[in-house]
């Protein structure tokens, strides 16, 4: 009886498997997502400043940030940290008179800056930003005291992909996900169109 019990367990596993299986998500045929960390550049934020400033039409802004193939910009995450001289070596280079200010805690404010990368980056090929335009980050010490960190050493750890506009290819036509399906009484809900190949045997 025992015996059974686990056979059948197993086999409505298997069933449920296997129709899962067969309702493929689009999403999961995407490629994955990249996790980047974006160091502040002076010199970047300086060349774009003067190409806005002397209006020159004929220069293009640098990114921070950008797809290729026409694909557009999909932010998961963005989180603002301060940077390490492994992650970020060009600031500690360019910003030697500026001190450099760690927080001992690791307790920050403003740190999740996701809605304003959003803002600035999602649905764009390329993203030219400011870090001037983000919260400024602010440190918690042990005494519950508040500072602000120098902007000269920040950087944003960002999780995004680039959507191209053609979906990826999925092995055989859903019509789960068909935009011209019409509901109607023979046909109430969405169904995968390799059910209906009965029909041409």
């Amino acid at each position: 009886m025992h015996l059974r019990i686990q056979i059948l367990i197993l086999i409505v596993t298997c069933c449920i498997a296997l129709v899962e299986s067969t309702f493929i998500v689009p999403s999961i045929l995407e490629p994955p997502k990249a996790n980047r960390i974006i160091c502040r550049d002076s010199r970047i934020e300086q060349q774009n400043a003067n190409i806005i400033q002397n209006e020159l039409q004929n220069q293009e802004q640098t990114p921070y940030i950008n797809c290729v193939n026409n694909a557009i910009l999909k932010i998961s995450f963005a989180n603002l940290q301060i940077s390490t001289q492994s992650s970020c070596p060009l600031q500690f280079l360019r910003e030697k008179d500026t001190s450099y200010f760690t927080c001992d805690t690791n307790n920050f404010a403003n740190s999740n800056v996701t809605n304003v990368i959003k803002l600035l980056c999602d649905g764009k090929e390329k993203c030219v930003f400011n870090f001037n335009q983000l919260p400024v980050l602010l440190c918690i010490d042990q005494n519950n005291d508040i500072f602000e960190l120098p902007i000269e050493f920040m950087s944003v750890q960002l999780t995004y992909n680039c959507q191209t506009p053609r979906r990826r290819f999925r092995p055989f036509s859903n019509k789960r996900y068909d935009t011209k399906f019409t509901q109607n009484i023979k046909n109430p809900l969405k169904t995968l169109s390799y059910n209906n190949l009965h029909k041409v045997f």
